[in-house]
C-alpha cells in the first residue's frame, strides 16, 4: 500500500512540475512564474525521508521472576498421629507414612 502511494503521489509531482513547464516560455523568452517547482520539492523531500527512515523496532522486555528453592519444612504430624520410615517391599526403598499413636 505505502508503495503504490509513493508511486502515486511521485507521478503526480512530475505530472504536475511537467505542465507547468511549459506555460512559462512563450514566444522564445521566459515569462515569470519561477514557483512552479516548490510542490514537486516537498513531494519528493516527503517521499525521500520516508524511504530513508529506518524501520525501528522496540522490543518489550522480559522480565523473569527468580526462582527462590522451597526449604523443606520439618514434617508436624496432627494431633493423635506420628510420622515413621518404613521399608516398602515392593519398590525396596524407603518411604515416610503417617500412623496413629
Amino acid at each position: 500500500m505505502n508503495k503504490l502511494l509513493i508511486a502515486l503521489l511521485t507521478t503526480l509531482s512530475i505530472a504536475s512540475s511537467n505542465a507547468d513547464a511549459h506555460c512559462c516560455w512563450r514566444g522564445g523568452y521566459y515569462h515569470g512564474g519561477g514557483v512552479g517547482w516548490v510542490a514537486p520539492a516537498l513531494v519528493g523531500g516527503v517521499i525521500g525521508y520516508e524511504l530513508a527512515r529506518p524501520n525501528v523496532v522496540v522490543e518489550q522486555p522480559v522480565y523473569v521472576q527468580p526462582v527462590v528453592p522451597a526449604v523443606p519444612q520439618p514434617l508436624v504430624p496432627p494431633v493423635g498421629y506420628h510420622y515413621l520410615n518404613v521399608q516398602d517391599p515392593a519398590c525396596n526403598c524407603s518411604k515416610t507414612v503417617l500412623v496413629p499413636n
